[in-house]
């Protein structure tokens, strides 16, 4: 035992040691203190403070997040400019309600609710953990009641661009009943109330993923679900402007409906209050305060198995038995074989790679539901999934991480790399631009334009991918890391990052310029000749440039590789 160290026994002090065994304790210097003197204890402290600290913790996270690099306080202050505006404008929108009849701003009362609480509980299936700052699985290992990690997390998801979005349009949802008296009084009382079920309803499908991700495959599958329902909302929102005139009437009827349900009661209770309806009020009030206490023991369950043995689930995670090579068995034993064979397995196995694979039909569907008479976006369509494969391998490697190591100590030349990422997505790609093709043409007719259409998809395809493998080589940008959601925001993404992709992007739609000049020229003159051209162009542009950036990016990619490791390994 060290000097600085005393044996004290589990009684007071000065008892024998011999017959209870001694126990290390702090220095006394070092030692709580108070008014009577060192204490052998530490303080206990309330849920609540331990809320508070935690709420100062991210807000410090916050803080040294935007103090780290100028690029990331440069974003954010653009993105919360944004978001100010959208608040704005909706928020003079519900002010301008106020003006209207108490049926209407009921109306617009319950909807706003039951699409802020939707939102609030939706997110965090979709971005799986976006905010990481007090994630359960983080909390494990430190002595933290689950009460004091609730309230904690209610306070933290205020702190943001979120949580201050909400209060900021909550407050424009309350000024709407200023016409009333007592229902204003009432409509503060339900903006609270609204706020812990979007805070609470949050965190608990947070605490739940958290658990039901444990079997990544599930969520994997779920999140990448929701990615094409995002990606058909465009078209849902085209029917509903369409025929909003037929529907305007039903409005009130509908949100009759949802003010009985947990998302819309307690935006309906001011409506109750201000047509003297006080026992409807009270049923609502009742569903809401149900709906908050189930949410609140369904939060603290889920917390508690999300907490629980935190580090088993790693040392469980890999004991599932594999047998033969796969893909490696079945392509060639080079190394640009080697590097197609891992990167088809990702394109089939990983979600960030799948996601891809499930937008694709997604935006079919949106393009041809838009495109009704045959014209419009279905035309662009071939060309835009061309432009997405192409541009898809630029977040190959840091999709890899750590495992690029592999890459370095195997060795692998650069232009193996190149080539075998750059063939494993045309082996995706190739079919789906063939696919969006025949679909564009069958809902257009316009099968003489289809030659020049091909010579547009190979420049942007092959072309594309040639541009791609050589900036890839030298600019990278964080991704999801492996396991994660593909709509996960990665730690460390700033402006700088937005601009490189856009950069990419129109380097590649660049490489189409000189078909779609022939294509253009075949439409004005009518003559076929040209749509051959560009057929012609297309293809051997598309070789071209394909065959000088797999060179070219290679040699780059074998001066920068270890630089590149420690970039893409940084990704969180």
């Amino acid at each position: 035992m060290n000097s600085t160290e005393r044996s004290v026994t589990s009684g007071a002090p000065g008892t024998d040691t011999s017959a209870q065994g001694t126990v290390d304790v702090a220095p006394e210097t070092l030692r709580p203190t108070g008014p009577a003197g060192p204490s052998t204890h530490a303080r206990a402290v309330g849920p609540l403070t331990e809320g508070l600290r935690m709420a100062a913790l991210k807000w410090r996270l916050l803080i040294n997040t935007l103090t780290r690099s100028t690029w990331i306080l440069v974003g954010t202050i653009l993105g919360g400019l944004y978001v100010l505006f959208l608040v704005g404008s909706f928020g003079v929108a519900l002010f301008l309600v106020g003006n209207e009849s108490l049926e209407t701003v009921r109306t617009v009362a319950v909807f706003f609710g039951t699409l802020l609480l939707a939102g609030w509980w939706l997110v965090p299936v979709v971005s799986s953990k976006a905010d990481s700052s007090l994630d359960p699985s983080r909390l494990a290992l430190f002595p933290l009641r689950i009460p004091g990690i609730q309230i904690g997390q209610i306070l933290g998801a205020v702190i943001g661009i979120p949580g201050i979005a909400t209060l900021l349009i909550t407050a424009a949802w309350i000024s709407s009943w200023r016409a009333w008296g007592s229902a204003l009084v009432l409509a503060i009382l339900c903006a609270l109330l609204g706020l812990l079920l979007a805070f609470v309803g949050s965190r608990a499908v947070t605490a739940l993923s958290a658990n039901f991700n444990k079997r990544r495959r599930a969520g994997e599958i779920i999140s990448i679900v929701l990615l094409g329902l995002v990606v058909l909302l465009g078209p849902l929102f085209a029917l509903i402007g369409r025929g909003v005139g037929q529907v305007w009437e039903q409005l009130p009827t509908w949100a009759g409906y949802l003010a009985w349900s947990p998302l819309g009661a307690t935006w309906a209770i001011p409506a109750d209050v201000a047509r003297g309806q006080w026992g409807a009020a009270l049923g609502r009030l009742a569903i809401t305060v149900a709906t908050l206490a189930v949410l609140v023991v369904v939060w603290r369950a889920a917390l508690r198995g999300a907490l629980a043995d935190a580090t088993g689930d790693a040392a469980r995670s890999g004991s599932r038995s594999m047998s033969g090579v796969g893909l490696f068995g079945r392509l060639p034993a080079t190394g640009w074989g080697a590097v197609m064979a891992r990167c088809l397995t990702y394109w089939l196995k990983d979600p960030r790679y799948s996601a891809t694979l499930l937008i694709i039909p997604a935006m079919a569907a949106a393009f041809w539901f838009i495109s009704e008479d045959g014209t419009g976006p279905i035309w662009v369509l071939p060309c835009f999934v061309a432009l997405l494969m192409a541009y898809a391998i630029s977040a190959d490697v840091g999709y890899d991480n750590t495992a690029f190591t592999l890459h370095i100590l195997a060795p692998v030349k650069g232009s193996h790399d190149r080539l075998g990422r750059a063939l494993a997505m045309l082996c995706i790609g190739v079919p789906f631009v063939i696919a969006m093709l025949a679909l564009s043409m069958v809902r257009t007719g316009g099968w003489s334009y289809l030659p020049g259409m091909i010579g547009i998809c190979a420049a942007l395809l092959l072309a594309g991918t040639g541009v791609v493998s050589v900036m890839s080589a030298r600019y990278t940008y964080p991704v999801p890391p492996p396991g994660a959601s593909p709509l996960k925001t990665p730690q460390g993404y700033t402006l700088l990052n937005v601009i490189i992709q856009f950069v990419i992007l129109g380097a590649v739609a660049l490489m189409a310029l000189p078909p779609v000049i022939l294509l253009v020229t075949q439409v004005v003159t009518g003559q076929a000749l040209w749509g051959w051209l560009a057929l012609a162009v297309g293809i051997v542009e598309g070789l071209g440039v394909f065959w000088v950036g797999i060179v070219l990016g290679g040699k780059w990619l074998d001066r920068r590789a270890p630089e590149l490791l420690q970039e893409v390994a940084q990704y969180r």
